[in-house]
């Protein structure tokens, strides 16, 4: 390795890797116990072995390799021969073939060595036929014994074929000349399925005219010949944005394109496509030369064979290319100088192997496609290649199968086509498969693609399958590389970042996030948002696959830290959106390679990144036998979901907890795991079931005397009777959690349920009481210095001066909240506050201000994807509309936060878009309307729940204009409301 790179630094990593293809711990000492030793043999013949920083380089001075020997004297023979002194040519060149003793590096082996080997062999091969055709010229006797021995050790090498040729027709043995070319026809035909080249078959023609041999043994020239393009496949669809894309580029005068994509994406199909369709422009050649970069079972060619095989293409034949390696890349910028070429370089391997492939001079293309990311090519655009758009899959599956078979069962062949995941080689290999099964259905084709196993065979036809395909990019990676890909395969999520990469490995986020990348510019994994990767589905049946490999102890292991990981990062971004003590801590064996957030902001944003992902581990954990994690990871994200206010798929996490605390006999999760089904449930507007299920986990707490759990379950139990309007009943509650908060030491959350108490003062007319409580909690939150608990204080003192009907006393508080929530990002107290600062704008009859905050609160909901309180602001800007008299465009509103409360599983957001859709209603002279809209909306609320009485209330006169509620009062007319409606959320602490 060393020597190979004499002059050059070889890095400790580099040899470590050809050394080992599962590296020792030890192996960095054992390359250094080695060097010690190499040092020696290095020194006795004149060189030196220098350390530096990153490797060793061997530093040698004149030409004491023979590789370098036999260098020079080539490069003389050539120089000899191009001033006519032939017989000092033959002479240097029989001297340089005389320094080959055997096989070089015999016994050794590693990818470097395997790729040295190969190119220096092909340098002797060409030293070889460069020598024949001096002798030839020179009439050796002895020439056409040799070249026999040399066509049967390379049966395949035209030039030796031919320059054999010429010695026996030159000798008169013209028969034996035509047998040796009809041999040569018949192996390329068998072994490659290919036809002699232009200058052997030129060769054969002049024989069977029998002219005369002094003409024959002067070399041919042959003229650049058509187009070397592969032909353009027919069915060709889809990618219309890339074709453009590329041909734009070209237009521009840009000469490197690489189209980079995951194997199988159609990358080639593209560029030969494209490379056709700029035929006109490059008139003077257009040529290609697989790389085969990755190609089963199949060395990469090197660059001085794809070298070779270009000169080729323009017309050079193989006993006119110089010896010199970089004899003949000067020889191919040469041809390729002054001149409109095409180059289409498919299947690259790297940059290292284009390199030395690029024309030389402007005006020409070349186009390059790999699976990896060229990032050393200079001047080199990418165009990143992803799976094909749905209907650009349809399509292609049509042309190969049946457009009219496609037509028939136009929804079904798009499942078909999503199961193919929009991959252009699986669509292929289905389609294909499906037209040669007329009795088929494209049912049929989906079962088989629906299961894993069964989707593998469906995507193998003959020598081609998805799984080799992908296989083929995970053979060439090195074996930190590899165990990553395979660890990737347990993760039951969408996506996953460096830290869940960590989580697997065991390793660091920073080298855990360079095997990602380096994983990325292989195209095995892909990266749809900045830090976060993902596998297309048809790798992550590969990956899959190959982690059934890993021996049962990895894959519990590397399980067990991933699912850690999860519960860790939902404990700490959680710990930031909570007042006070948690209701419980998590059981984690292994921490989190995450760090914790530094504000609610940024948990919030890492929270929802993870949100699909928690889903999938709590799925895969409850069906799996990780029942801990099962019921711990819902309930740790209450407090995200109670900030983000999310109900939908909430109750199904819930359920799974409730399972498998069961199934686990742990009394205290069962406990936990009813009090996150209560909060999915009270949404729903099930107060009944909501209570039963609080009662029972109060009653385990207390049981357990399990203090933190105890406080939260009185707080929820306390909300939820509040909500039924049973506030006798929710004081009590609230008392006792402020108790057991006070017992706990946990002042944060002792000022929480007072806060609560405050609210049902309210509810209960006694204002004082509850203006005293808020401003105790007020004083308490601005003396620990939580924003947060401070900006929903004044959001519930600006609520209760509202329902004094002192509105103008609660524009200040509710405008600082908006303006604290801001500086701390709390996007959930932003909306909640401008949303009630609308409604008491509104009530003062300031209507141009009470849409423009209400419109603002929309807004910002919208862009942390709030829905309940985006449901809030909506109607908010529909009342303000609604008492503008903007009829119109209030219906409009009340529409939109019904889609929206639909869509979102939220009764009570729905419920007051249809409130709102009355009194519009009522407004326009529509009663039976109206009242049918009342109707609908008051089933969702409790009997004594003061929604209820408005609702009744309107029912009885819907168009009784004297019976208003705080929907529909404004300064201009304002009676006291017979029963207070609350149109946003007060907040619960």
């Amino acid at each position: 390795m060393l020597l190979l790179n004499a002059g050059s630094v070889v890095s400790f990593d580099r040899l470590v890797d050809e050394l080992w293809d599962d590296p020792p711990q030890t192996a960095r000492r054992q390359v250094s116990n080695a060097a010690a030793g190499v040092r020696r043999v290095i020194g006795a013949a004149g060189g030196r072995l220098v350390t530096t920083t990153h490797g060793y380089r061997v530093q040698i001075d004149g030409e004491t390799l023979d590789s370098d020997v036999f260098r020079t004297l080539v490069r003389d023979a050539d120089a000899a021969a191009e001033a006519g002194r032939l017989k000092e040519a033959a002479a240097a060149l029989t001297e340089a073939l005389a320094l080959w003793r055997g096989p070089l590096l015999d016994g050794l082996a590693s990818s470097s060595i395997t790729t040295a080997r190969d190119a220096m062999a092909e340098q002797r091969l060409v030293a070889v036929e460069r020598l024949a055709r001096l002798r030839l010229e020179l009439d050796d006797p002895a020439l056409v014994a040799e070249l026999v021995g040399h066509v049967a050790e390379n049966p395949l090498r035209e030039s030796l074929r031919a320059t054999l040729m010429r010695a026996l027709y030159r000798a008169g043995r013209q028969g034996d000349a035509l047998a040796v070319y009809e041999e040569g026809r018949r192996l390329l035909a068998e072994e490659l399925g290919a036809d002699p080249g232009p200058e052997l078959r030129a060769l054969h023609e002049r024989m069977l005219r029998s002219e005369p041999a002094g003409e024959l043994a002067q070399p041919l020239t042959a003229e650049p010949v058509g187009s070397f393009l592969p032909y353009d496949t027919p069915d060709f669809t889809g990618r219309a944005a890339e074709v453009a894309q590329l041909l734009a580029f070209a237009a521009d005068g840009l000469t490197i394109l690489v189209v980079e994509g995951m194997g199988g994406v159609g990358k080639t199909a593209l560029a030969v496509h494209v490379a056709h369709l700029l035929l006109d422009r490059y008139p003077d050649g257009q040529y290609f030369v697989d790389l085969r970069g990755h190609t089963d079972d199949v060395r990469p060619m090197t660059a001085d064979e794809a070298v070779d095989a270009l000169l080729w293409q323009t017309g050079v034949p193989a006993h006119q290319m110089p010896a010199d390696p970089a004899s003949r890349r000067d020889r191919w910028r040469e041809r390729t100088a002054g001149r409109r070429v095409l180059v289409l370089l498919d299947n690259a391997a790297d940059s290292a192997q284009v390199r030395p492939l690029l024309p030389g001079g402007p005006g020409s293309l070349v186009l390059v496609t790999s699976r990896r990311q060229l990032l050393d090519l200079p001047g080199a655009v990418p165009l990143p290649l992803d799976v094909l758009e749905p209907d650009g899959a349809v399509e292609l599956f049509g042309r190969i199968a049946s457009a009219d078979r496609v037509n028939a069962e136009r929804q079904a062949t798009e499942a078909v086509v999503a199961l193919c995941g929009g991959l252009p080689l699986a669509v292929r290999i289905a389609a294909s498969r499906f037209r040669r099964r007329p009795k088929w259905t494209m049912a049929d084709l989906a079962d088989q693609l629906r299961d894993r196993r069964r989707r593998d065979r469906t995507f193998t036809m003959e020598d081609q399958s998805v799984s080799g395909v992908i296989a083929l990019s995970y053979r060439h990676l090195n074996p930190v590389r590899q165990r990553l890909f395979r660890l990737l395969g347990l993760v039951p999520g969408h996506d996953f970042d460096a830290y869940v990469a960590a989580a697997l490995t065991g390793m660091a986020p920073a080298d855990a996030e360079d095997v990602l990348e380096a994983l990325l510019e292989t195209n095995l994994v892909m990266q749809r948002d900045s830090g976060r990767y993902c596998l297309h589905d048809l790798v992550r049946d590969c990956a899959r696959g190959m982690a059934e490999q890993l021996s049962p102890d990895e894959v519990r292991g590397a399980r067990h830290r991933l699912f850690d990981h999860y519960l860790g990062f939902a404990e700490k971004y959680c710990a930031t959106l909570t007042m006070g003590y948690p209701r419980f801590t998590p059981e984690i064996a292994h921490d989190s390679p995450a760090p914790a957030p530094g504000s609610a902001e940024e948990a919030l944003r890492g929270l929802r990144a993870e949100h699909r992902n928690f889903v999938a581990v709590v799925e895969h954990a409850a069906t799996h036998g990780w029942l801990t994690h099962a019921w711990q990871l819902p309930c740790a994200l209450v407090p995200y979901f109670q900030r983000i206010g999310q109900r939908a798929g909430v109750l199904e996490l819930a359920d799974q907890a409730v399972r498998a605390a069961r199934e686990l006999g742990d009394q205290r999760g069962l406990a936990l795991a009813w009090q996150t089904v209560a909060f999915a449930l009270r949404e729903q507007g099930r107060s009944l079931e909501v209570r039963d299920v609080l009662e029972r986990s109060v009653a385990i707490c207390r049981e357990l005397d399990d203090l933190p759990a105890l406080a939260g379950g009185l707080r929820d139990l306390g909300v939820s009777l509040l909500q039924a309007g049973d506030l006798t009943e929710s004081a009590l509650r609230f008392e006792e959690a402020r108790q057991v908060a006070q017992t706990l030491g946990d002042a944060d959350n002792g000022v929480n349920s007072a806060i609560n108490l405050g609210i049902v003062a309210c509810q209960l007319g006694m204002y004082d009481r509850a203006r005293l409580l808020f401003e105790q909690a007020l004083v308490h939150h601005q003396r620990v210095g939580s924003v947060e608990g401070e900006a929903i204080t004044l959001i519930n003192i600006g609520w209760l001066e509202h329902n004094r009907e002192r509105d103008e006393f609660a524009v200040d508080p509710l405008d600082r909240a908006v303006r604290l929530s801001r500086s701390i990002g709390f996007v959930r107290g932003e909306v909640v506050a401008l949303s009630w600062l609308s409604v008491t704008y509104r009530a003062q009859g300031r209507l141009d201000e009470a849409t423009s905050v209400a419109v603002a609160s929309r807004e910002a909901a919208r862009s942390s994807d709030l829905h309940e309180p985006e449901c809030d602001a909506i109607t908010a800007v529909a009342e303000a509309d609604l008492a503008a008299g903007r009829l119109a465009e209030a219906q409009a509103g009340f529409h939109e936060a019904e889609r929206v409360s639909l869509e979102g599983d939220l009764p009570l957001a729905l419920a007051r878009a249809r409130e709102g859709l009355a009194h519009v209603a009522a407004a326009l002279g529509e009663h039976d309307r109206a009242r049918n809209l009342w109707e609908k909306a008051l089933p969702v609320y409790h009997d004594d729940a003061p929604e209820t009485g408005q609702i009744r209330a309107h029912l009885a006169a819907p168009g009784d204009r004297s019976v208003l509620c705080s929907r529909c009062r404004t300064r201009a007319g304002a009676l006291r409301p017979v029963t207070q409606v609350l149109a946003p959320r007060k907040v619960h602490a």
